[in-house]
């Protein structure tokens, strides 16, 4: 074989089966050229050494081939991995997408039992999904694997992660659809069991709302209402506890179903709906009566008010028009008094009637509640008692009244005014000699303070009622003849008064005083501690301190002494 075939052949290495036939071939021209040289001419034997030459450089190039073809051959064989991985991943992803597609594709039950179907489907979903995982971790590793090689192809790593992408996307897609049609599934379960349980506490309701009835004694109203309002609230409670559970379930169950089939559906919630109605009756209801007996209540409080005094100013009344005992002064007093209180009730009596019939007249009324009620007749007649004794007595008083001349009444006035003084004259009087407690200490100073003032306005409040009393007096037309007593009356208060200013002036004096000297006591304490702290103490502001002490002290108790 001559050297430019060799050549040529050697072009060829990288072709298949190139390195083996010339591994072949260089093997037999080595052996060619190492057979004996004797007998051949110089030009034989240049031309020899020449070939040899040629030879050995061809074996050169033969080497230097081996490693870039070899790593071709490597390169090769992992593409044709790579490759066979893209192919062999085509039908898991197949069947990942086709359950990702069930998983996605809608779905509309309208029915317990469809969801039940649906569920079903999806499990098995979920199955073929799972017995895809063995040929997925499989993929997987084998993928990791070739990945790991240098010479990788880019393409690789996006077949490597579109597979776990699929796998991921279809696994969550599938559980979601499971776990919405399971929690889908407890909606249904939950509206039907909360749509019988609803029921029992609606009719007690419609029962209980059948029995209310108006309470025509308030206390027993207040008691029966009480109880009704807790027990209806406590119903109210579960109703709206089931009701809001069934809104909430048939709203997700609707929102799967559609709502093309909310008009379908929606009947049995339509009547729960129409049957709750008893909750808003009952509140209604419920607050009317409690109004009515807050109105009834307050009615006969006021009833019972107006009796209470009606009964003994009835007999007051009788007793002042009658009775022989009784001043003639004291007597228009009575009748003024008992004129003022009449006056002062009788406009209570409009609005009282007009709010008794309200709540208790039975006229036009026959099978009403107030017709047959024995306690709203009582109520009913011991208004209109109350009303015909308080009309009763002023016509009678008004009577009595207009029998009194301005100048009784003038004089009455004046002699109640000087009646009520004497008594009080007396005893500020005797307050006026009982002599002070002397205080020992600065709070019982400022309580003596409190007293005094007290005293001193009792003076000249008790005053205002003498002079009122001599006002009165001044009034009448015809002057009496009688001893005016108010001269006297006025002394004696003057020395009273007197007494109780001095008092006050004294005890304010001492008190200020007394004040005084605690905060000159605490400012000394002060300076005799920073004194006995300090390294180089000044004692003579001491002396000042002290000097002022012993004159506010001596001032303290020549005060106490005149008290």
């Amino acid at each position: 074989m001559s050297f430019p075939s060799f050549q040529s052949l050697c072009r060829d290495l990288e072709k298949e089966n190139t390195k083996s036939w010339l591994d072949m071939m260089l093997e037999k021209l080595s052996a060619h050229s190492a057979e004996g040289e004797e007998g051949l001419s110089g030009r034989d034997k240049a031309m020899k050494a020449q070939e040899k030459k040629k030879l050995e450089a061809m074996i050169e190039r033969h080497n230097s081939l081996m490693a870039p073809t070899m790593e071709a051959q490597s390169k090769v064989a992992h593409y044709s991995e790579c490759y066979a991985f893209g192919d062999d991943i085509h039908p898991i992803m197949k069947v990942l997408n086709e359950q990702k597609h069930l998983s996605c594709k809608e779905i509309h039950p309208h029915t317990m039992e469809m969801v039940e179907d649906q569920i079903d489907k999806q499990e098995k979903v979920l199955r073929t999904i799972e017995n895809q995982a063995p040929i997925y971790n499989e993929l997987m590793k084998r993928g990791a694997k070739l990945k790991s090689n240098p010479n990788a192809p880019s393409f690789l790593e996006k077949e490597i992660n579109r597979l776990e992408t699929e796998w991921k996307t279809t696994n969550e897609k599938a559980k979601i659809r499971l776990d919405m049609l399971n929690n889908i599934y407890k909606d249904w379960d939950t509206y039907e069991n909360q749509r019988v349980s609803i029921l029992q506490p609606l009719e007690q309701l419609e029962e209980q709302y059948k029995s209310y009835k108006k309470v025509f004694d308030p206390k027993k109203g207040a008691e029966w209402l009480d109880r009704k309002k807790k027990k209806a609230e406590t119903l109210a409670s579960t109703v709206k506890e089931h009701y809001t559970a069934i809104k909430t379930s048939f709203g997700n169950i609707v929102a799967l179903a559609g709502e093309d089939k909310r008009e379908f559906m929606e009947k049995e919630v339509v009547e729960i709906d129409e049957r709750s109605v008893i909750l808003q009756k009952i509140e209604k209801f419920l607050h009317e009566l409690l109004d009515f007996n807050d109105r009834l209540n307050k009615l006969v409080e006021k009833m019972a008010e107006l009796h209470a005094w009606m009964v003994p100013a009835t007999e007051k009344l009788e007793f002042v028009t009658t009775s022989q005992e009784l001043t003639p002064e004291d007597r228009v007093k009575e009748i003024f008094d008992l004129q003022a209180q009449v006056n002062e009730r009788l406009p209570l009596l409009e609005p009282l009637e007009v709010e008794a019939h309200a709540l208790l007249d039975a006229k036009g009324q026959e099978d009403s509640e107030v017709q047959q009620s024995e306690t709203a007749r009582r109520h009913m007649e011991e208004f209109e008692n109350i009303k015909e004794t308080i009309n009763n007595m002023h016509e009678k008083i008004e009577v009595e009244a207009g029998s009194i001349t301005e100048d009784q009444k003038h004089y009455a006035e004046y002699f109640q005014g000087v009646k009520s003084f004497k008594p009080w004259m007396e005893s500020a009087e005797e307050t006026a000699k009982t002599a002070l407690a002397k205080p020992e200490t600065l709070e019982d100073a400022l309580k003596l303070l409190e007293e005094v003032k007290i005293f001193e306005s009792s003076c000249s409040e008790n005053k205002g009622k003498l002079d009122d009393a001599v006002e009165s007096k001044s009034k009448m037309e015809k002057q009496t003849k009688s001893d005016n007593e108010v001269e006297t009356l006025t002394g004696r208060w003057d020395t009273v008064k007197k007494v109780a200013d001095d008092r006050v002036n004294k005890v304010q004096e001492l008190v200020s005083t007394w004040s005084e000297l605690s905060t000159l006591t605490n400012s000394l304490t002060e300076t005799i501690c920073s004194i006995s702290s300090a390294t180089k103490p000044d004692v003579s502001s001491l002396e000042g301190i002290f000097k002022k002490f012993r004159e506010i002290n001596d001032k303290k108790v020549k005060l106490l002494e005149v008290i």
